[in-house]
């Protein structure tokens, strides 16, 4: 446990060689990059990862700190003051994390060594038609309205993990003993679905503020892949890699389609795995 930006944060830190910040996708803990982390330090990097306030282990975000683009950096970039890591690393983001990966890069291009988007959260469009703070207060109403009624009912309030594997792609290897274990006590409970919620409230302001920062702050110099992941029907999949190869495009990257649903770090960790590679 670290502390960042006054957030008591749970840190994993595995593995030797090139520091790796592996950031997992929305609604996601610690364990769900277990799969592809393993391969990571097999093949020599060292990998950091972490779970945002809410998720896993880490502190709830207090109810009146807002949740924006430039928090979302400072974490990252907090983590690694805490582990005394002083050289570029590659900063890897699943899903919605892609946001913070590029944030990242851009704002800190000289502590950047590359970068890899899996399956990556890329808006062609803005839209917000919310205010952030009522989009934020109407996700703690929602939690608050489930407690009381799980309370008034008795309700059971875990269970979710078995449920976890059936929403979520098997692994090669299948599921972790552990991650059975973990997920018993952090999937699916209060803390999770609240930091999920709040997090998909701020995305339209945090993908808006990025879009500001494309303008002023240029991705830097190093190695970028983009991972598409394509599956469903063949229209979709054709719009999915248009939409993600011109997202490798903006960011002067290189593309690598998978066929593979949207959580490739579970369902095909080595491919991904060799895709990071490509950057070292």
């Amino acid at each position: 446990m670290v502390d960042v930006d006054g957030q008591r944060i749970h840190v994993v830190d595995e593995g030797s060689g090139r520091p790796l910040l592996l950031m997992a996708a929305m609604g996601s803990n610690w364990f769900d990059l277990d799969h592809l982390a393993a391969r990571l330090v097999e093949r020599g990097w060292r990998v950091v990862r972490f779970d945002r306030p809410g998720y896993g282990l880490s502190e709830q975000l207090s109810r009146g700190r807002v949740l924006t683009l430039s928090l979302e950096v400072s974490w990252m970039a907090g983590v690694l003051d805490a582990l005394r890591i002083a050289e570029p690393v590659t900063v890897v983001g699943h899903s919605v994390a892609s946001l913070y990966v590029e944030a990242f890069a851009r704002v800190h291009p000289t502590r950047t060594a590359g970068v890899v988007m899996l399956d990556g959260s890329y808006v062609l469009l803005p839209w917000r038609v919310v205010p952030l703070g009522v989009r934020i207060d109407n996700a703690h109403r929602m939690i608050d309205t489930g407690r009381r009624v799980t309370q008034r009912f008795r309700l059971p309030r875990r269970g979710f993990s078995r449920v976890r594997t059936v929403v979520l792609p098997r692994p090669p290897e299948g599921f972790y003993d552990h991650e059975h274990y973990w997920a018993a006590k952090v999937f699916g409970n209060w803390p999770m679905l609240l930091a999920t919620m709040v997090e998909n409230a701020a995305f339209p302001a945090i993908n808006a503020s990025l879009r500001r920062m494309r303008k002023n702050h240029p991705m830097p110099p190093v190695p970028v892949i983009v991972v598409a992941a394509l599956s469903g029907p063949k229209p979709w999949q054709r719009f999915w890699l248009w939409k993600q190869a011109r997202y490798a495009r903006m960011l002067g990257g290189r593309l690598i389609p998978v066929a593979a649903r949207h959580f490739v770090v579970l369902e095909i960790p080595d491919e991904v795995a060799d895709a990071i590679d490509q950057v070292r």
